[in-house]
């Protein structure tokens, strides 16, 4: 009798080839089946990493900690802001004000009014996250302005600008105007810094300073001085340049914008913005450094906003051109 006359069973797929033709057996036994073993642990593997970050991401951990539990617990986000920049904080409406409600809805989905304003100055701000008043502050704060806040990610650069009254005075450079400026604000800050570059003489090198070797006297035309003169607020900052005792004044954009745009009024003499190039400002979320992960859910909150593009719709909605 004629075996199999039709031949059935001798036609193969091509993955019954693939696996003849590699030598590979589908067993698990012995060291024919190590491949598939090797196959199902790390199918496994990949499966158990995905059920982890479904159900152990980072957010659902951050949600479990104990500052989002008492905010939890206490049905309101505190958030300290300014209330009197325009564009970021006026009236509660504003950049800062938006992201103030964004976040508290995010960390509070099932309230129906989680988010409360706290009003606070540059000077409270620091007393008022330290003794629990706020949860968080969204108030102009650059990165480290507060020494023992921590920061989220920069949801905005603020330039700092030499601002003057007279048009003939805009292309000088700063080395040939007085300038004055405020050592307690950020942007005086940022200015005090770019004196101290500008003006530097240089540094010894380690080789000479190890071998006390006297610091060479530089060449007088190439050492460059500033003029400048310090105040104790925008008022007095404002008034020495209407009088004309300095040529510029030292002010981040948020600042320009409200004394000489939103505040000054019909009538008010023009300001105009010196090309001189001083630097700039990152305005982050700050919280307790005892509370990191009010910071870390705000870094989640800036990134998505970023990539969605809500976060430039924002900028563009409430912060005047002139600023951004």
């Amino acid at each position: 009798m004629r075996r199999n006359p039709y031949k059935i069973g001798r036609s193969e797929g091509r993955f019954a080839s693939f696996l003849k033709r590699s030598g590979i057996k589908l067993t698990l036994k012995g060291r024919e089946g190590r491949f598939l073993r090797t196959v199902l642990i790390a199918l496994g593997a990949i499966i158990l990493l995905i059920a982890l970050f479904k159900f152990l991401k980072p957010e659902t951990q951050l949600m479990s900690s104990v500052e989002i539990r008492r905010i939890e617990s206490r049905g309101t986000l505190n958030v300290g802001v300014r209330g009197d920049m325009p564009g970021f904080c006026e009236g509660g409406e504003g950049l800062e004000a938006e992201l103030a409600k964004l976040l508290a809805k995010r960390i509070l989905p099932d309230s129906a009014d989680p988010c409360r304003l706290n009003v606070c100055s540059p000077k409270s701000v620091s007393a008022k996250l330290s003794d629990g008043t706020v949860d968080i502050a969204i108030a102009l704060l650059p990165r480290g302005s507060v020494s023992s806040a921590a920061y989220s990610y920069t949801y905005f650069t603020d330039k700092v600008h030499l601002v003057t009254l007279d048009p003939s005075k805009v292309s000088l450079e700063p080395h040939e105007m007085v300038i004055g400026y405020i050592p307690e604000t950020s942007a005086g800050g940022v200015f005090a810094s770019y004196v101290s570059r500008v003006t530097s003489t240089g540094e010894q090198s380690l080789i000479d300073r190890l071998l006390r070797r006297p610091k060479a006297t530089p060449d007088p035309a190439s050492v460059v001085t500033m003029e400048t003169r310090k105040y104790g607020s925008y008022d007095e900052l404002i008034a020495a340049l209407s009088r004309g005792d300095v040529d510029a004044i030292v002010m981040a954009g948020a600042y320009v914008y409200r004394y000489f745009e939103a505040e000054a009024g019909e009538g008010a003499a023009p300001h105009y913005l010196c090309s001189a190039e001083i630097g700039s400002l990152d305005y982050c979320i700050a919280a307790s450094s005892d509370q990191p992960a009010l910071t870390q859910i705000a870094d989640m909150l800036i990134y998505e906003m970023r990539e969605s593009g809500l976060l430039h719709e924002l900028i563009n909605k409430y912060v005047p051109a002139s600023v951004r």
